[in-house]
């Protein structure tokens, strides 16, 4: 394998909950060739990574640690490659909000950061032969998807992913959206709850949907819930109470259990509203949803959709397809590399 070339390039993907990397070869070409025609057997096999890495953020978050840790993943990336010593970019799709395109996180929530220059500190980290694109990881992954994924074929994309938190991506025209500050389309974080019953958010504030919907909130809701005398059949799917995920309470609604069909038809609702608001705004041709949560609640992912369907503007619909992600878990690693290829 060739130490040289623009072909290679490494995606990370920095979650709420897990870090993953990868480092592909020919996304380029792959990218050029999705633009006008079909993808074939060789731009498909670009999509698989010639070597990956994940591993759990944890609980040590402080940003050197982290940096150190990317920097390492790095490393061991370009040794399995062997590709130790070439020039590929690096892309980084981070779980937070970011002024610009500066690297600079404005916050991150999940990760307990505020006002982190993560891009001159990996920049310090990865030296001159990585060059470093620092983007919103839902960002990432909507790029991912409007290129090589779901919305490849149509110029308005939304994306929303419920995973550890809320997150949505934009591209308008063809070209991402980002905001004037860089926080375009932080779906997770619009209210939809606004008397005092409203939940606290990561974020500071109260009543937004990622409270309600996001998987770190749902499931400590749930289990706190449970373990206080609530009964349901997702304790016996789990094995306890401290075990429920949301998608033990999803196979539960499934069966007609009460508990999880009443937190469904609450908060499913929220999400859908949340959704119907957004695709009103921007009036996309395709809303993509992805993420660990809605990959595992099919039952929620009706009650959403149902609640859409009511609340949006009619002629937003008329030429909206609401399709899964196709990329998968790939997603973030193969946005964040495209857009470290990106001029």
């Amino acid at each position: 394998m060739s130490a040289k070339g623009p072909d290679l390039v490494i995606g990370i993907d920095l979650g709420g909950t897990n870090m993953r990397g990868a480092l592909f070869r020919g996304l380029r070409a792959a990218a050029a060739k999705a633009a006008t025609d079909p993808l074939g057997p060789d731009e498909k096999k670009a999509l698989d990574p010639v070597a990956e890495r994940r591993e759990k953020v944890g609980s040590e978050r402080a940003p050197a640690t982290m940096v150190e840790r990317m920097g390492a993943m790095v490393d061991s990336l370009l040794e399995e490659g062997g590709v130790r010593g070439a020039h590929v970019p690096v892309g980084i799709g981070l779980a937070g909000m970011l002024r610009g395109q500066s690297g600079i996180v404005a916050q991150s929530p999940h990760l307990g950061w505020r006002n982190v220059s993560l891009g001159e500190m990996m920049r310090t980290r990865l030296g001159p032969l990585h060059p470093l694109v620092v983007e919103n990881d839902v960002n990432a992954i909507t790029w991912g998807e409007f290129v090589l994924g779901a919305g490849r074929d149509v110029p308005d994309v939304l994306a929303v992913y419920v995973g550890t938190g809320i997150g949505g991506g934009a591209v308008c025209d063809g070209r991402l959206l980002r905001g004037g500050t860089g926080c375009a389309v932080e779906i997770g974080h619009t209210k939809v709850v606004f008397d005092d019953s409203a939940r606290p958010c990561a974020c500071g504030l109260k009543g937004c949907v990622e409270a309600y919907v996001g998987g770190e909130d749902l499931q400590r809701r749930a289990r706190a819930e449970l373990a206080g005398g609530a009964r349901s059949a997702a304790v016996g799917i789990a094995g306890s109470p401290e075990a429920v995920n949301p998608g033990h309470l999803d196979a539960a609604a499934a069966e007609g259990d009460e508990y999880a069909l009443n937190l469904w038809q609450e908060i499913g609702p929220l999400l859908g509203v949340a959704l119907a608001n957004a695709v009103t705004l921007f009036n996309p041709n395709r809303l993509i949803l992805g993420g660990g949560v809605l990959s595992r609640t099919p039952v929620l992912r009706d009650y959403a959709i149902a609640a859409l369907e009511v609340a949006i503007n009619p002629p937003a619909q008329e030429d909206l397809a609401v399709e899964n992600a196709d990329l998968g878990d790939d997603a973030g690693l193969v946005g964040s590399a495209l857009l470290a290829l990106a001029p």
